[in-house]
């Protein structure tokens, strides 16, 4: 079996003195190793402190998703010859959670959230038996709405490269709200589909930036980034025309048209409300003027030739009427 040399840099953290650092190791390993085995490898070989969590190594328990290169991944079924980039591997845990300790993360905040959704089935009366001896049947073409979502493992890849999480850490995350979606596809769930989408409003489904970095990390294919935009078709059914979604969408329309740029700067007020608004509006002040920026800079300014842009747009808009 042929062997390849290659550096392992691993970012490691010691609970003991609150360090976090990047250590290095030199491998000559088999070029078949997927990274789980890369890091049992050096655990075995090279350092036994190195700690990482573990445990089907069949990509089923969801247990080993840590950051590979800069992409969240299942350690036992990413290849290591795959993400080697100039002789080296980079491995990091997962974001967006607090360190244990090297790459092991606490997943509790992140359950804590998924609680706070209600992830369980209400059983329907009308649908489900209250007997054990009848069943209560669901349609092969109903079971097809949310057979995609039940294969979520709970590994926490999605959450752990979600780049809304970056801008808000109260955001619910990409599993818990597929998980509503799921509940709410269900024929046999009696719970009021307004109370399920209440549930997943605050800090959920209109902080979605929609990136779709939830599905270039989820080993098992789903699409939390569609679940949450069918989530936002059906709260506007249930709540009507005026929530976040639309006043933004609305308020981004408009200020690309006047200016040819979205105005950053009002878009909180005018998608949140007042004391939401102003708390995200006071943030992105503080940036600004981080970045040395004087308040009259803060608003988009009409770039040049503005009116050949808004004919344009006029013109996309009479055809499409």
């Amino acid at each position: 079996m042929k062997k390849i040399a290659y550096t392992a840099k691993i970012k490691r953290y010691n609970p003991d003195t609150n360090e976090s650092y990047w250590e290095s190791f030199e491998v000559e390993v088999e070029d078949s190793l997927t990274v789980l085995e890369l890091l049992m490898y050096i655990k075995d070989k090279i350092d036994a402190s190195l700690t990482f969590r573990a445990f089907c190594r069949s990509a089923i328990c969801g247990s080993c998703a840590m950051i590979i290169n800069g992409r969240a991944g299942l350690a036992c079924k990413i290849q290591a010859k795959d993400k080697i980039k100039n002789g080296v591997i980079k491995i990091e845990p997962l974001h967006h959670l607090p360190i244990v300790r090297d790459l092991v993360v606490d997943q509790e905040p992140a359950f804590d959230k998924l609680k706070k959704i209600k992830p369980y089935l209400e059983p329907d009366p009308k649908v489900v038996p209250d007997n054990d001896r009848s069943e209560s049947l669901v349609l092969p073409e109903e079971f097809a709405r949310y057979d995609k979502q039940t294969d979520c493992i709970l590994c926490m890849a999605c959450y752990g490269q979600c780049n809304a999480l970056e801008g808000d850490e109260k955001y619910l995350g990409p599993f818990q709200l597929t998980k509503v979606f799921r509940f709410i596809m269900d024929t046999r769930d009696g719970m009021d589909v307004e109370e399920r989408i209440k549930l997943a409003e605050d800090h959920g489904i209109w902080e979605c930036v929609q990136c779709q970095m939830c599905l270039a990390a989820c080993p098992k294919g789903i699409a939390p980034g569609d679940d949450i935009l069918e989530l936002r078709r059906i709260a506007k059914d249930v709540t009507g025309e005026d929530n976040i979604a639309t006043r933004r969408a609305k308020f981004w329309f408009q200020t690309v048209f006047e200016t040819g740029q979205i105005d950053k700067w009002h878009l909180p007020e005018v998608a949140f409300g007042d004391e939401k608004g102003e708390a995200v509006t006071k943030k992105l002040e503080e940036e600004f003027r981080s970045r040395g920026m004087k308040e009259e800079e803060f608003g988009p300014q009409p770039f040049e030739d503005i009116k050949k842009f808004q004919n344009f747009i006029k013109k996309i808009q009479k055809e499409l009427s």
